[in-house]
């Protein structure tokens, strides 16, 4: 009897350490995943910083840069036509704490064929799900506005199984897929996107290029952790007061 009672509080000790070493190993995975998302979010705003310094580019400028860099946080001043019979809704958009879409639009850049995609901003969503707001679009199609450039990572997190699957225009999406928009409009887009940086009554520009700064992220890390230290602690105190408990007087 005293050798199964040793046995299941042998067993139950074992599977303790496994637990804890379990739950260390994915503290430690999150601490070492949200530092690294600081350090990138600290290149990022190195990337930003050297873009701004280089201020608005002109498109031709910007067609003179090396083909390879990353445009991300580029400013370029673009005019050309946009086609407002054909543009997305970027659903679960928060502006204020209120839930709205971005307006995703097709600009053809003067003396380009391969339009750029620009989030001319915000726009409330009405109260009914069923409906999508309505775009008071101005009677000339040619615009100028100054964009932030982005390139990679576009789509973001997303529940979708297909971004683009509404059929019809406009077209209620999750996520930005610039292969899917191309296969929509049947020809190909510039590999990157802009976003508007002037309100101008059509919608509400409100892209934030780092939303959440690399300290927070470095915070997060360490709580990780402290949180991973702390198992370890509590578990050994537990373990070292049940085996007082469980020594033979």
């Amino acid at each position: 009897m005293q050798l199964i009672l040793w046995r299941k509080q042998k067993l139950s000790s074992i599977i303790a350490i496994c637990v804890v070493i379990l739950a260390v190993l994915i503290c430690l995975r999150l601490s070492v995943w949200q530092y690294q998302r600081g350090e990138q979010k600290q290149q990022q705003l190195s990337q930003l910083a050297v873009s701004k310094e280089q201020g608005v580019l002109s498109w031709q400028e910007l067609q003179n840069l090396p083909s390879e860099l990353n445009k991300t946080g580029l400013q370029v001043k673009v005019s050309g036509e946009v086609n407002k019979q054909h543009y997305w809704l970027l659903d679960n958009q928060i502006y204020q704490g209120q839930v709205g879409y971005d307006l995703l639009v097709a600009m053809t850049i003067a003396g380009e064929s391969v339009p750029l995609i620009v989030n001319f901003g915000w726009l409330k969503a009405p109260t009914n799900r069923s409906q999508l707001p309505t775009v008071v679009w101005p009677e000339s199609t040619s615009f100028t506005a100054t964009v932030q450039l982005k390139q990679g990572n576009l789509q973001g997190f997303t529940l979708a199984d297909e971004i683009g699957a509404e059929q019809g225009w406009p077209k209620r999406i999750q996520g930005i897929d610039l292969a899917i928009f191309s296969a929509q409009l049947a020809k190909p887009l510039q590999d990157f996107i802009g976003y508007r940086n002037e309100a101008d009554g059509i919608a509400t520009p409100h892209y934030q290029s780092v939303v959440m700064g690399p300290d927070k992220h470095y915070a997060y890390a360490v709580q990780w952790l402290l949180i991973g230290l702390a198992c370890v602690v509590i578990a050994y105190f537990a373990m070292r007061r049940r085996g007082y408990e469980n020594k033979p007087a």
